[in-house]
């Protein structure tokens, strides 16, 4: 498994935003419980950064492709990079030297 950090950022309609939150929420809920997420949270009002444990990008995109916010247009923009965890951990996540 390998660690990918992904932003979001919603561009779209508000009350898009609004209304499939708590779908969005819970999907990354459940993915915690599974070990996918290992952390999340918005960054200011029209961003988001979600710490995810996969095998590869292609999975990162395959998660993403089923958050309610992305399926209905909340998200308008993305990217996915590689993070290599040097000093501390994250989910357990293995440190660097």
């Amino acid at each position: 498994m390998s660690i990918f950090a992904l932003t979001y950022i919603y561009g779209g309609p508000q009350e898009v935003l609004a209304e499939h939150r708590p779908a969005h929420r819970a999907y990354l809920r459940e993915l915690n419980e599974q070990g996918r997420n290992l952390a999340s949270g918005p960054l200011g009002d029209d961003a988001a950064l979600i710490i995810f444990s996969a095998d590869s990008q292609r999975e990162v995109e395959e998660i993403l492709a089923k958050d309610p916010l992305v399926v209905h247009g909340a998200v308008t923009e993305h990217e996915i990079q590689p993070w290599n965890v040097t000093i501390g951990s994250v989910g357990g996540a293995p440190q660097g030297s």
